[in-house]
């Protein structure tokens, strides 16, 4: 099985291609705030109670 094959189905149509554009940015937001604010409590934690 080639990649673009699998490519082209998820993107064969502008509507579709915006779609998982758009999933893709959302996910890629949600994973930035989580990525902050577990690195802020790792630092909360560090100052605070070690």
């Amino acid at each position: 099985m080639k990649v673009d094959s699998i490519i082209d189905e998820l993107f064969d149509t502008p509507e579709k291609k915006a779609k998982w554009l758009h999933r893709i940015t959302l996910l890629y937001i949600i994973w930035i705030i989580f990525l902050i604010t577990g690195i802020s409590f790792l630092l909360i934690y560090w100052f605070f109670v070690v």
